[in-house]
């Protein structure tokens, strides 16, 4: 069997669980996990089974507030819940979608034109509109409005499994004051729709007719609503946000409480700033003294390198150039003002800070002064490593990573493995160099690397993908990934792409990562690096057939422009083959990098034509050179 046809059983038996899943839950619903397992029995082990339906994903699965499973379209078909409209609305043909009709989203697939549910800030640019309240928004289609005026009540049906707007009157005052007591302890919390849901099972009358808006009846009942969640007037909403981040938080990162509270904090602190950054231009380093200043011993818990490390994924992920500026003036203002065991912490994010502002030789300085108050603190010796490895010194990189706790299983540990400098044994301090200078061996290449190794581009080019693997350009490096190797766990995601394959090269070129790794980088690279870097931008990739493989090369033929070239490094493919690759040149000659063998002569000649276009699409790109949506066979 291919792995092609690994790939769709696979995906065929997944299938099949999920529709027996939905079967089930539609006759038998609701259940529990343990329940709903035990009725699917005949595909496996209940505990198994429970395991992947706690993570099926299907728009008609409901999950309700006493841990139970429902199938949706069995409680909410010929429902219809109300909704009351204001201007905005009516000008944009876009409906606030919470609370009133958040327990019927999932039936907005919008097909064939139909009523549609969006996130709020894609649907408001589509249309030219302002800001709407909620996350997600009903998209109507343009002139669904247009006889209605502010103040109006419309409807929402569930028909035949899709949305139906109506103008509605109401028909019924129902009173779910004392239903809703039931669902909630005194304090207690409930996610909006899992509560509608709920409450429908337990009395299957309502909404049959057109009654006042949820959010009409939630306030008479004597509940308020935030975010998608329900409970009773007066529960503190901000209070329960942060309880749920900080354990979020925690758990992600495996921190103690105090850590997930200082990072949490750190990171609403810059929050805040950047709204008032936005608002109204004022003195970063000032605002930052201040706030410092005002509780110094309250980010104490920052020391550990997980909580900054959480810090600057949750706050600072995104390249952002105030963001950053905010970060810096921080974190620098901690390094001097907060307590001592806070520095090492303190001095690496200002450290990451300044290197996304373009400064990376004051970065390397806040690193360095990482280490001087805690000599073994693990994100400093690391960002030290790669600054290492960027000027070409394997010696020192690999020294620095082996003072890190399980730095041998690092990438970089790794990638450098292939560029240490190369002792020759049998060459005595003050004989002639095995490599034909003439000079003495202790001062031409005694502790030093093949220079012939620097010069070939494989360095570079690693170089440039560990950059890439930096946390502000995860999602464009992981999102082209998922679409080469869609089937893989996340380990075998890494094992698969991490230098091999068409999505990483990419990203790195398409995708723009390059640029900013050689403008941020051509401090720390050699001056020959920088050269070969440079004339390496505006080089496209290109379909090739392989014509020959020797000894001393493999002879390809481009497509494109009818050229040969050898390449002196192994190439994947055999003569006949047609490749997809990136073709870099090299002082010691061509390198061929993203190396992605075509299934088919069709296939190539879908990759060209998306090479052809002027505004090259990079996720088309990847998907081509993976085979398409149809896989193509061999057809050549």
């Amino acid at each position: 069997m291919t792995d092609f046809d690994d790939e769709t059983a696979g995906s065929d038996a997944a299938g099949s669980i999920a529709s027996a899943a939905l079967a089930v839950l539609r006759e038998q619903g609701p259940l529990s996990l343990e329940e709903w397992a035990t009725h699917l029995e005949e595909y496996g082990a209940a505990t198994e089974l429970a395991d992947v339906l706690e993570y099926l994903s299907e728009p008609m699965l409901g999950y309700l507030p006493n841990g139970k499973y429902v199938a949706l379209d069995t409680v909410l078909e010929g429902l219809v819940f109300t909704h009351r409209l204001s201007e905005l609305e009516i000008a944009s043909d876009i409906l606030d979608a919470s609370p009133d009709l958040e327990p019927i989203l999932a039936f907005g697939d919008g097909e064939d034109g139909a009523i549609r549910v969006a996130l709020a800030e894609e649907a408001a640019v589509e249309r030219g509109a302002a800001p709407f309240r909620s996350r997600r928004v009903v998209v109507l289609p343009a002139g669904t409005l247009g006889e209605c005026a502010d103040g109006d009540l419309i409807g929402l049906a569930v028909e035949d499994g899709r949305l139906a707007f109506r103008m509605v009157e109401i028909e019924d005052e129902p009173d779910l004051a004392p239903a809703l007591g039931e669902l909630f302890e005194e304090d207690g919390v409930e996610a909006l729709d899992s509560v509608c849901w709920q409450l429908l099972l337990e009395d299957p009358s309502l909404f049959t007719v057109p009654v006042a808006p949820l959010g009409e009846i939630f306030e008479a009942a004597g509940y308020e609503h935030e975010r998608e969640l329900l409970a009773r007037r007066g529960f503190d909403f901000d209070a329960y946000d942060l309880q749920i981040r900080t354990a979020l938080v925690a758990s992600t990162y495996d921190l103690t409480h105090d850590e997930a509270v200082a990072a949490v904090a750190f990171v609403d602190l810059a929050d805040r700033g950047y709204t008032d950054a936005v608002i109204a231009d004022f003195d970063i380093v000032d605002w930052a003294r201040r706030h410092v200043s005002a509780a110094p011993d309250f980010f104490v818990s920052l020391a550990d390198p997980g909580a900054a490390v959480a810090v600057f994924d949750l706050g600072f992920r995104n390249q952002d150039p105030v963001t950053d500026a905010i970060l810096e003036a921080l974190a620098s203002e901690l390094a001097e003002r907060g307590p001592r065991s806070v520095r090492a912490a303190a001095h690496w994010l200002a450290g990451k800070a300044v290197d996304r502002l373009g400064r990376v030789l004051e970065a390397e300085a806040h690193y360095e002064k990482a280490l001087l108050a805690e000599s073994g603190w693990g994100p400093a010796l690391f960002e030290l490593a790669q600054f290492a490895s960027d000027r070409g010194d394997a010696t020192r990189a690999l020294s620095l990573l082996g003072r890190i706790d399980g730095g041998s299983e690092e990438n970089l540990y790794a990638v450098l493995q292939d560029f240490v400098p190369a002792d020759h044994p049998e060459l005595g301090r003050n004989d002639k160099c095995w490599c034909g200078s003439g000079r003495k061996y202790k001062v031409c290449h005694l502790g030093k690397a093949d220079e012939s190794v620097k010069a070939d581009g494989r360095w570079l080019y690693k170089k440039a993908c560990l950059f890439a693997f930096a946390s502000e350009f995860v999602d464009v490096v992981t999102g082209l990934d998922d679409l080469e190797n869609a089937n893989l766990s996340e380990n075998e995601l890494i094992a698969a792409t991490i230098f091999d394959g068409s999505a990483l090269d990419v990203a790195l070129f398409e995708g723009g990562i390059f640029a900013d790794f050689l403008a941020r980088r051509r401090e720390l690279l050699p001056e020959a690096e920088v050269v070969t870097a440079a004339q390496w931008l505006g080089v496209r990739r290109s379909v090739y057939e392989v014509i020959d493989t020797s000894d001393t090369g493999v002879v390809l033929l481009d497509r494109v422009s009818e050229e040969t070239v050898t390449v002196v490094h192994p190439v994947e493919g055999k003569p006949g083959d047609l490749i997809s690759a990136r073709l870099l040149t090299a002082p010691t000659g061509a390198l061929a990098v993203g190396v992605v063998v075509m299934s088919s002569e069709s296939q190539a000649a879908r990759v060209l034509e998306v090479l052809a276009s002027e505004e090259l699409d990079a996720e088309e790109l990847v998907r081509e050179s993976r085979g398409g949506a149809d896989h193509s066979t061999d057809d050549r």
